[in-house]
């Protein structure tokens, strides 16, 4: 009776414990437990009276799932090292048994009824398996945060160019309006004309033919400009009609495509962190033909039934576990990790390849918008000075309506030629910045002081 009680009291204090941590680790769910994210509703939008380039940069930022999604992928990293780390731990269980059980000695046979009781583990050495786990744990949290920071990139190249595209189309719209008053003015010299008999009413009938034209063309730019918008507000999640001037820093980065600094790029960095990692897998890999060297100790009471006595089983061992054929298993894991390093090395070379040709692509577009700036400029300014000497000419009845019509036209084709290759130019330079990764630093967004969990904010 007395063994009875014992045996009781032990299932009791087994079942306690279990009880305890069953219900700690609800209440431990309980807390964390989160509002279920509502994904049929829709992004919200807010109207903003002004939006500036590095707040749009930072709305987007809070705004894109790809943020979020990398910087979950860093929690994920930063699970999965302490994972690697509680091997170093001493592992701690408990066990408990129900039903007849017989064990065999020389001296006899012993028969129980159950059993229970716990058992203590610490790993001494195995080789190099649990810090190569670690170390490649190390490294991929280091490559999902660099692959946050090359995500912020791509956010704020995406931002940046939306941006630039709302701002090219506004200009054009004032550009063709302005165009509009011009064509107005000449419509209206050609009515005096008419009215005093010096041409005809076709003449007022050709301007305002062209002048309905350049409408129909402002209007395009105009549907332009709100398709822009909207990709800017999804990007944004804002809506403003005052969006100011680009800063003259993009502008002043230096150009070298001869001395790009692959180091500094985090897309870069991120490969080559993943690199190490599988490096580390490779070494893991190589262990395994190592044994395993670890201590245990335990404690169990064994119940007995009516023929035998109860009694305890304590244990204190040094475990040694070698393996010693495994059907190629070790030399299979070890080739796999070795072949996933050489695609590693292979990504790095990829990442430099990339920025090198995206760079180049920039670079030349760069040129190519700076030059046809130029041009435009110089054929606007002569096309101005034209159309000043028709204008006067055509008053005189030196010039046909067709005339000052067609030099107004190359007016406007000047003009917008001059705006689409400065905003062409504003994306070639913001390409640039993206591709050798400085963007965000330029626009004084620090992503070291950003990175893990903590992203910027307004």
């Amino acid at each position: 009776m007395e063994s009875g009680a014992k045996m009781k009291r032990v299932w009791l204090s087994l079942c306690l414990a279990a009880a305890c941590s069953a219900s700690g680790q609800h209440a431990l769910a309980a807390k964390q437990q989160k509002v279920e994210f509502n994904w049929r509703a829709a992004p919200t939008e807010e109207q903003v009276s002004t939006l500036t380039l590095r707040e749009a940069i930072l709305r987007a930022f809070a705004r894109n799932p790809k943020i979020s999604q990398a910087a979950a992928q860093i929690r994920v990293g930063e699970a999965d090292l302490d994972a690697a780390e509680s091997a170093w731990y001493p592992q701690i269980s408990l066990n408990a048994t129900g039903g007849s059980s017989q064990q065999t000695y020389s001296s006899g046979t012993v028969n129980n009824k159950g059993s229970g009781g716990i058992t203590l583990s610490q790993l001494l050495w195995d080789f190099g398996r649990t810090s190569g786990a670690i170390d490649e744990q190390h490294q991929l949290s280091d490559a999902y945060r660099f692959a946050l920071y090359d995500t912020m990139t791509t956010v704020a190249q995406d931002t940046l160019q939306a941006y630039l595209q709302v701002k090219r189309y506004r200009t054009l719209v004032e550009a063709a309006r302005n165009n509009v008053a011009s064509l107005e003015h000449v419509k209206e010299i050609a009515h005096y004309r008419a009215d005093a008999g010096l041409s005809s009413q076709s003449d007022v009938l050709q301007a305002e033919t062209r002048i309905a034209g350049m409408r129909a063309t402002m209007e395009q730019y105009r549907a332009s400009e709100r398709s822009a918008q909207a990709q800017l507000t999804v990007l944004t999640g804002v809506v403003s009609g005052d969006l100011p001037d680009l800063p003259q820093s993009l502008l002043k980065q230096q150009v070298t495509l001869d001395k790009i600094s692959y180091e500094n790029s985090a897309a870069v960095r991120s490969a080559q962190a993943k690199q190490e990692a599988a490096r580390e897998r490779v070494r893991q890999a190589s262990s395994n033909h190592w044994p395993t060297i670890k201590v245990v100790a335990g404690r169990t009471r064994y119940e007995g039934n009516s023929t035998t006595n109860s009694y305890w089983d304590n244990e204190l061992q040094l475990q040694v576990e070698a393996p010693l054929y495994q059907g190629g298993l070790v030399n299979a894991k070890t080739r796999a990790a070795e072949g996933d390093r050489e695609a590693a090395e292979a990504a790095i070379d990829q990442s430099k390849l990339d920025i090198n040709q995206h760079a180049s692509t920039a670079y030349a577009d760069m040129i190519g918008a700076q030059q046809r700036q130029a041009a435009g400029e110089q054929q606007l300014s002569s096309a101005e000075h034209t159309r000043s000497v028709y204008a006067d000419e055509y008053k005189l009845n030196k010039r046909s309506l067709n005339d000052l019509l067609s030099v107004e036209q190359d007016v406007f084709q000047a003009d917008s030629s001059r705006l689409t290759a400065l905003y062409d130019g504003w994306d070639a330079t913001v390409r640039y910045a993206a591709a050798v990764d400085n963007l965000l630093d330029i626009m004084g967004i620090d992503r070291e002081a950003t990175s893990g969990q903590t992203l910027p904010s307004l």
